[in-house]
């Protein structure tokens, strides 16, 4: 007994090397999830691999949004890491289909949070929110933004401009002939009008989808807090993603 403390401190220690060590593994994709960090406010992706020894693991990656290349069920990835628990690695880099995703620095930050800009020239403005309802004649990508947007014949016959969200987050809801029903702000893009959209409902399906919050910044991007006084400001991937942050 007397040797028990020394014992279990020679665990402690060689469980704390083993997590700091940096490893690497192969596999193919079993399982794949997407888990929401409440404190961040952003989803993370998460991998399950089966090695070739049969040992199952689960890789933590980073925002879907970030991943350079797609990640589906039976693909193999190869991914350098540490542990964060048993059977669980906290990915720096990995490799799929040929492409290599750079996660997190060498000292493991998130490297997704280090490209968030301030949209500081946001366009998104409460004050002139209003609501249209009519037919999508029209969807089509803006090369500015790289947003999906749509051309809405409202039932006054007025052709209206509608900037909605990327199209991997809209995944396919909305189609040419679906008649919606959209609240956003009127703003100018460039000296032409157009609705920036907070809220939508599309009429044929009954799905209602949340773009953005009240002040117009992103649903799909993530919250990086305590980085100024002013904690808890929402900052985006990229500020040509969303094109709009209100007043803070």
């Amino acid at each position: 007994m007397r040797n028990f403390p020394k014992i279990l401190m020679m665990l402690l220690v060689g469980l704390t090397f083993l997590f700091a060590q940096e490893i690497e593994v192969t596999g193919e994709v079993i399982n794949i999830d997407e888990v929401t960090d409440e404190d961040a406010g952003y989803t993370m992706l998460q991998a399950q691999i089966r090695t070739r020894t049969q040992e199952r693991i689960m890789l933590e990656l980073g925002p879907a949004w970030y991943i350079e290349s797609e990640v589906e069920v039976g693909d193999e990835v190869t991914a350098r890491g540490r542990y964060l628990e048993a059977s669980k690695i906290r990915v720096r880099q990995m490799i799929c289909n040929n492409v290599t995703s750079e996660i997190r620095s060498e000292d493991y930050q998130p490297l997704w949070l280090r490209t968030r800009l301030r949209a500081e020239n946001h366009l998104y403005d409460p004050r002139t929110e209003e609501t249209v309802k009519g037919e999508v004649t029209d969807l089509y990508i803006d090369e500015t933004s790289e947003t999906m947007e749509a051309m809405v014949k409202a039932q006054n016959g007025e052709l209206v401009r509608v900037r909605l969200a990327p199209e991997w987050y809209l995944r396919s809801r909305v189609r040419v002939g679906d008649e919606l029903e959209v609240r956003g702000s009127t703003v100018k893009d460039k000296g032409e009008t157009m609705i920036m959209a907070r809220e939508m409902r599309n009429l044929r399906t009954n799905l209602e989808i949340a773009l953005r919050n009240a002040q117009g910044f992103p649903d799909w991007c993530g919250k990086l807090k305590g980085m100024h006084k002013d904690q808890g400001r929402p900052y985006c991937q990229d500020e040509q993603v969303g094109r709009g942050q209100g007043n803070q």
